[in-house]
């Protein structure tokens, strides 16, 4: 259905084509009309021929007898509207235009002239034109209510052709109590002109029920579905403005005034899956997480339709809605070193551990600002060298953590050591660490990509005056392992690892060599990225120091949950 704006002519050409025919037929309804003292009696022969060609369909002969009745008595209006009327079924243009200006000046004041004049006028879309003759004739002239109705419509028509919806207003006011089609169409064509959609939906409403042709109906439902698009059309431009104004504040760092008007976007039924991502990133920066996480579910709802994203962008977002809702996890870790003698002696040691931590909703998470409160503990489950193993060796501590930079992974630690078992202790102990690296994350659409980390923290051991600094730095390639399982990656690697220990015999240790890393990603869901994985890690080390702990073999396995 076509549903741009309807015209009047699209909807009136066919009925009123001949309208000019049809009102000089009701002015000169019958052959009675010449019967009048004004025509001489060769004059009323003539048009009663001319009269009597027409209603055989031979115009012609019509035209023949008209033109030399109106050259008998040239001073007679009706002869001359008859002439006229034969010009007009015949599709003379020219010469009904000439003769309906003749008879414009002969007889300014004659409502039927004025009225054919409109109707010709309409005729040829001279629209303005038109509908000031059709309301001088109604105002002129004593027409039968059916006369009236043609000419008010008539006028309506060229009205809104000319784009002048307040005389079809005046044209149709004294019809607007009629509920037939004809004159409801033309009231809803006006109000929609006027930009009054709901009384021009009523309007069409009334047409589309009494309508009795299909055109009728066609035309009715048209202007129904333009009002209401129109409608649709000014709400999606103001949502587009509300979209506009909140990117512009964007870029003057007013996220929560730019959130706002997003939102009020959003509700009017504007916004693309795109912008629904950038206003998702406005609420993360406001620290509002739950408003954000449900932004980044629209974004990735809407992409579904749009496909606007490649998979990868699809995974960043679900990795965003993964860390805004983590408020909990816990880790565990079973490390195992073993190494060749030394001046520290052997080094064959298994020391498992586990934290679980807590991170507290809206505090815990802003804008990358993560604070989490935790307990752990661990201890020594083998030693090679014969040293005391099992309960004795718990250790356990509970403390809080701080990331204060959004974009710099730096940690501050602090947290109390408490004895379990009886060859533990308890302290206070604080850290410092600061890591960088890329290509550790799972990469959807790669098969491969280069990885590195780099680490190093220091602790501070209060009581016993210890100091250790530990640093790690991993270079290599990660592979997805598709055959088995899309989530599973394989990361070959080479480490340079050490560490300072102010209280061991070697205080510095530090050796290089190659390692390999298994990780397998897991609790993925619609919305959100692996929360998960395990890994397990196995590094050959050479020593670039004579400390034993800087050689040998190193295996870890862990589970972060």
């Amino acid at each position: 259905m076509n549903t741009t704006r309807p015209t009047a002519s699209d909807y009136t050409r066919k009925q009123l084509g001949c309208a000019a025919a049809v009102l000089v037929c009701l002015t000169l309804c019958s052959i009675d009309a010449y019967a009048q003292p004004k025509l001489t009696p060769r004059a009323y022969r003539l048009a009663d021929a001319a009269y009597k060609s027409i209603a055989d369909g031979n115009l012609p002969r019509a035209e023949s007898y008209a033109e030399r009745a109106w050259t008998v008595q040239p001073g007679s209006e009706q002869l001359g509207l008859l002439l006229l009327d034969v010009y007009v079924r015949e599709g003379k243009t020219p010469e009904a235009d000439s003769l309906g200006e003749t008879l414009l000046e002969r007889f300014p004041d004659s409502p039927q002239v004025l009225a054919q004049n409109g109707f010709l006028a309409q005729r040829q879309q001279r629209s303005q034109m038109a509908f000031r003759y059709l309301s001088a004739a109604l105002e002129k002239g004593k027409w039968t209510t059916e006369q009236q109705r043609t000419l008010r419509l008539a006028w309506a028509d060229s009205a809104l052709t000319a784009q002048r919806p307040d005389e079809a207003e005046k044209a149709l006011a004294p019809l607007a109590d009629q509920t037939d089609a004809a004159v409801q169409l033309r009231l809803a064509q006006t109000r929609l002109i006027e930009g009054d959609r709901q009384s021009a939906v009523s309007a069409a409403q009334m047409a589309l029920d009494h309508a009795t042709t299909d055109a009728d109906r066609t035309y009715a439902q048209a202007i129904i579905d333009q009002a209401h698009n129109a409608e649709l059309q000014e709400t999606q431009a103001a949502a587009t403005a509300h979209l506009q104004a909140a990117y512009d504040l964007l870029r003057e760092r007013k996220d929560s005034q730019a959130l706002e008007e997003f939102q009020t976007g959003f509700d009017q039924g504007a916004g693309t899956a795109g912008n629904y991502a950038d206003a998702a990133y406005a609420a993360k920066r406001t620290f509002d997480n739950e408003r954000s996480v449900k932004l980044f579910e629209q974004s990735l709802d809407a992409d579904d339709k749009e496909h606007a994203f490649d998979e990868q962008r699809r995974f960043g977002y679900k990795r965003e809605v993964e860390e805004l809702q983590r408020e909990w996890g816990f880790q565990l870790s079973l490390p195992y070193q073993t190494a060749a003698f030394g001046p520290e002696g052997t080094v064959d040691v298994l020391q498992p551990g586990f934290e679980a931590y807590w991170q507290p909703p809206k505090i815990g998470y802003r804008d990358g600002r993560i604070l989490q409160f935790f307990v752990r503990g661990y201890g020594t489950a083998y030693d090679g060298a014969g040293n005391v193993t099992g309960a004795p060796t718990i250790q356990g501590s509970v403390g809080v953590r701080y990331k204060p930079l959004p974009s710099q992974n730096l940690v501050v630690t602090g947290e109390r050591l408490f004895k379990i078992g009886s060859l533990s202790t308890n302290d206070f102990l604080f850290r410092l660490g600061y890591s960088s690296e890329d290509g550790t994350d799972l990469r959807v659409t790669e098969p491969s990509w280069r990885s590195w980390q780099a680490y190093i923290e220091g602790a501070y051991f209060v009581n016993a005056g210890r100091y250790i600094i530990y640093t790690e730095l991993r270079y290599g390639h990660t592979w997805r392992v598709t055959p088995i399982s899309e989530k599973l990656t394989v990361y070959p690697h080479v480490a340079l690892a050490g560490d300072h220990d102010n209280k061991a015999t070697d205080q510095t240790a530090l050796g290089i060599g190659p390692g390999v890393q298994f990780r397998f990603w897991f609790r993925e869901s619609k919305y959100r990225a692996p929360a998960s994985w395990a890994d397990v890690t196995v590094q050959y080390r050479f020593p670039l120091t004579s400390a034993a702990r800087a050689r040998g073999l190193v295996v870890r396995a862990t589970l972060w949950f």
